[in-house]
C-alpha cells in the first residue's frame, strides 16, 4: 500500500519542518509514503479563479485515482475510522489538502470522502503535521502499536 499526500502551497514556511520530519521518519519505517507539494506562484484577480486553477493542478497530478479531501465542511471521523479508511482501501490512498482558499467544488465533488479535523482553521504547516500524525497513528492502530492508547 502507498499513501500519497498532495498539498498546495504558495510559500513554504520552515516552522513545522522538524515536526514533519519526525513523523515522516516514523511513518516510512512501516509504510510507503509519498509527499507531493504542488506550488502555485501565479496571481489571480479573484479568489474563485485562484481556487479553480489550483483545482486543475490537483486534477492533473492525481488523474483518475480516488482520493480523500480534507475540508472543514467534511465529516469528522475518529482516528480508528481514519485508520480503517486507509487500510481498507486495497492499494493506493491519496490524501488532498487544499490551498489557502480551500478546494475547488470540482475536486470536492469527486472525492471518495471529505474529512474535517475541526470547525477551526489551521495554517497549512500545522495541518500537515496533524495529518501526518494521524497517518502515523493509523499505522499504529493497524499494527497494534502502543502509541495509540485505546
Amino acid at each position: 500500500m502507498r499513501v500519497s499526500l498532495f498539498y498546495l502551497q504558495q510559500n513554504k514556511a520552515k516552522n513545522a519542518d522538524a515536526f514533519e520530519e519526525h513523523y515522516l521518519k516514523k511513518i516510512k519505517q512501516n509504510m510507503d509514503l509519498k509527499i507531493v507539494c504542488i506550488t502555485n506562484k501565479k496571481k489571480f484577480s479573484s479568489r474563485e479563479q485562484h481556487i479553480q486553477y489550483e483545482g486543475s493542478l490537483l486534477k492533473n497530478k492525481i488523474g483518475n485515482e480516488k482520493y480523500i479531501c480534507f475540508d472543514k465542511q467534511g465529516k469528522k471521523v475518529s482516528s480508528e475510522c481514519f485508520a480503517n479508511m486507509i487500510y481498507n482501501s486495497n492499494g493506493n490512498v491519496n490524501l488532498i489538502v487544499g490551498g489557502a482558499f480551500g478546494l475547488a467544488d470540482s475536486v470536492l465533488e469527486n472525492a471518495s470522502k471529505i474529512i474535517s479535523f475541526s470547525d477551526m482553521e489551521f495554517s497549512h504547516e500545522v495541518f500537515r503535521v496533524m495529518l501526518l500524525e494521524q497517518v502515523y497513528r493509523a499505522n499504529c492502530i493497524f499494527n497494534n502499536h502502543p502509541y495509540h492508547q485505546r
